[in-house]
């Protein structure tokens, strides 16, 4: 079984294997499902969120993929100091993407309006913790359309 081909207005945004929690999701076919596919809008937003959840430098095909997050605590920074460090390197990361064209805002769950956002976009946001911040990225696609993604990610 095979998912349908992604609409042609979206073909930019390309195709992959949907994932769940880190895992390939396969079909409800027994005994030998397939991997699902994700297409469009949604497999770059998938693709937005791994770029975020992957440590620099720890993919072994391309050194440079990744979010670095290292130099934020290096420096003895103040709190403020270090989101708006880690905000530029999320800038930096979602930016390389060639189907991003502006990363137009980078929310964490204390900023004051997360909780307004997330709910605006679907997400569910959870509370605030020292090592684990929800960030809320919204970005501008090659095409013109705003989409955002919601991740937990370890500081």
């Amino acid at each position: 079984m095979t998912s349908p081909a992604p609409p042609s207005g979206e073909i930019l945004y390309g195709s992959g294997f949907r994932l769940q929690d880190g895992d390939l999701v396969l079909t409800a076919d027994p005994p030998d499902g397939e991997p699902q596919l994700v297409h469009g809008l949604a497999n770059l937003e998938q693709a937005l969120t791994l770029r975020l959840l992957t440590p620099f430098g720890t993919d072994p095909v391309n050194a440079g993929y990744g979010l670095d997050v290292r130099g934020a605590f290096t420096g003895g920074n103040n709190r403020r100091t270090v989101k708006e460090l880690i905000r530029l390197e999320v800038v930096r990361t979602l930016g390389s993407d060639p189907r991003v064209r502006e990363v137009t805002e980078v929310l964490f769950d204390d900023d004051p309006q997360f909780l307004a956002q997330v709910v605006a976009a679907g997400g569910r946001p959870s509370g605030h913790r020292t090592r684990l911040w929800q960030v809320l990225v919204t970005v501008e696609t090659i095409q013109n359309v705003t989409t955002s993604v919601l991740v937990d990610v370890e500081f």
